[in-house]
């Protein structure tokens, strides 16, 4: 995965996290419609969840769980990745990066915030990845910033 997939899977992975996370949070319980029942049958909402809990819930949350520790880790690998920016190729590349990838802001919102044209912050962009790509992955994560 070269650094603009790897920026991409992380920008789509934050509010991915964050679902998961709440999904986790609240056990899967999503706002669910009243079922339709017969008129004979009488309703056990404790038998009902405990079912749930054993028949479907665990599983779930195990999936989800496995989830949020991919989703964390590669947020947390591009987190270091852009200290790495920072450190050893220069705040502005590492900021953009951060601002846009982490943060989600828009490219226009960034262009606006710090007086760059949005034509600049693309260019800016692309020079960090290609950086990025020239150094590698390992090496950052390892801390070795030079090429």
């Amino acid at each position: 995965m070269n650094a603009r997939e790897r920026f991409e899977a992380t920008r789509k992975a934050i509010p991915r996290l964050h679902d998961v996370q709440l999904a986790i949070m609240y056990e899967c319980d999503d706002w669910k419609p009243p079922a339709v029942k017969a008129h004979t049958q009488t309703a056990d909402p404790t038998a009902s969840r405990a079912i749930y809990r054993v028949d479907e819930l665990s599983e779930k949350l195990d999936a989800l769980r496995a989830e949020e520790r991919e989703l964390e880790q590669l947020i947390g690998e591009t987190l270091a990745i852009i200290a790495a920016v920072r450190d050893g190729f220069g705040e502005i590349y590492a900021n953009l990066l951060e601002w846009h990838y982490i943060d989600g802001v828009k490219w226009a919102q960034i262009s606006e915030d710090s007086d760059i044209k949005r034509s600049t912050c693309y260019y800016l962009r692309d020079i960090a990845f290609d950086w990025i790509d020239s150094v590698g992955v390992s090496r950052l994560l390892r801390g070795e910033v030079e090429v």
